[in-house]
């Protein structure tokens, strides 16, 4: 069975796409508490006022109890608990790649119907205490339905080379393979691998 068939669900989450600006707080707090490298609220608002459409956030179906009642005016909200940001190239080709987003990518694809476009898995984080769920996993699969139906050819990303287990889920659960050792790539001069998935096109 594809890892892509069918979109796995988790009893007490939803999965829903990223909004508006009152989702940045949230992006923001999950993966600067969860990846090591810092990213500036730019580089969030470049992924996600481009392609809000390919960020997906785990919440749950029922607020977390932290001593605080909600009213009926104003009742306790669930907080997301996970999120995937990821956004689409245009792979190789001479001079420099166009700034796609999702609102001129088929208007593009039309125009240059023989490019070869590329998904990219930018952050994933999912918050400590709510792993071993399977949110990641959710997440992932979620993403990569997404670019594939968006046209992608393959989807790569980089993780820690050190990172046994994100390495391990995307190696052995999607099938992504390591095209490239990116040595000190991390402001913590950490390695990284480059991994890629390619799908099937024929």
């Amino acid at each position: 069975m594809s890892a892509i068939s069918k979109m796995p669900e988790i009893e007490g989450f939803e999965f829903v796409d990223y909004a508006d600006e009152r989702h940045l707080d949230d992006v923001m707090r999950l993966v600067s508490n969860d990846l090591s490298e810092p990213y500036s609220v730019f580089t969030y608002r470049y992924f996600l006022h481009r392609w809000p459409n390919l960020c997906v956030l785990a919440v749950p179906t029922t607020p977390a109890t932290n001593g605080e009642e909600g009213t009926d005016d104003q009742p306790r909200k669930c907080e997301p608990v996970g999120c995937i940001v990821c956004k689409i190239d245009i792979e190789g080709g001479e001079g420099e790649s166009p700034d796609l987003d999702i609102h001129s990518l088929s208007a593009w694809k039309e125009q240059n119907k023989d490019m070869i476009y590329s998904g990219y898995i930018g952050m994933l984080a999912v918050q400590e205490e709510h792993r071993r769920f399977g949110l990641g996993t959710a997440l992932i699969h979620r993403a990569i339905y997404r670019m594939k139906e968006l046209g992608c050819e393959s989807i790569k990303l980089e993780t820690e080379a050190s990172n046994a287990k994100a390495m391990s889920l995307y190696e052995n659960r999607f099938g992504f393979i390591r095209e490239e050792l990116l040595k000190k790539y991390y402001l913590n001069w950490g390695d990284a691998y480059r991994l890629r998935l390619w799908f099937d096109t024929s």
